[in-house]
């Protein structure tokens, strides 16, 4: 629990000492950012949709242990505790480091691979220590420091697209939502054996953090997105 809220309550400190709260993203702003709102919501469920489908046409997933009523159960019931966990993240690196960032007139591109890369080695205690290894081991088919490499590799570029995300909107929890999302479905599909994946493409076509395939359309987003971010302030 330390290790989840320490990230929050230290960027929340150091505004409190500054008496800093103004860009802290914490209003909603749905209106003007209904389109970003649907976009944080859906690009998750089509990318992964599109990494399966891929996946499977070559061999490389097998998708008949999906049931849709008890994967949506499963989703469903982690739904709030991830929602809830996210908002401890994301109001901690988009909704402190981005715009702290972003006043220091760091270019959009370095802050955003900054934060990434800052949010990326948090993740470190919780993949070397605080995840059970039998889970590790059962959510991917590759050899675990290449997945925990390649999954740090793959948050660092999603900084990029949460990080322009939060500059579009104006607000902190669009990200909170997309982030919800993704985790939501990644979890549940590799945790919960829905999907088998082929040992030999696991690389490319997992459809968790460390696939290739799902790596670069990731990264790809976050640069169109960063196109229609505004000018740095």
């Amino acid at each position: 629990m330390i290790w989840l809220v320490s990230p929050l309550l230290v960027s929340l400190l150091l505004r409190l000492f500054g008496k800093d709260w103004k860009d802290m993203g914490l209003k909603f702003k749905v209106f003007g950012n209904l389109r970003w709102y649907l976009f944080s919501l859906l690009f998750f469920p089509i990318l992964i949709a599109f990494v399966a489908a891929a996946g499977s046409a070559v061999g490389a997933l097998d998708l008949s242990g999906i049931n849709s009523s008890t994967l949506l159960s499963a989703m469903a019931a982690a739904a709030g505790f991830t929602f809830v966990k996210n908002i401890f993240e994301e109001f901690s690196w988009r909704g402190y480091l981005t715009p702290k960032f972003d006043a220091l007139g760091i270019k959009p591109i370095r802050a955003h691979l900054l934060t990434g890369l800052i949010w990326a080695a948090w993740h470190l205690p919780y993949y070397l220590g605080l995840l059970d290894p039998e889970i590790l081991a059962s959510s991917t088919a590759l050899p675990i420091p290449l997945f925990i490499t390649l999954t740090l590799a793959s948050i660092t570029l999603a900084g990029i697209l949460f990080g322009a995300l939060r500059q579009i909107t104006g607000s902190t929890w669009p990200a909170v939502l997309m982030h919800t999302v993704s985790n939501v479905i990644l979890t549940t599909l590799v945790t919960g054996g829905y999907i088998g994946v082929s040992t030999n493409l696991a690389l490319v076509f997992s459809p968790g953090w460390e696939g290739l395939l799902m790596m670069a359309c990731i990264t790809l987003a976050g640069f169109w997105l960063m196109r229609k971010q505004p000018a740095q302030s």
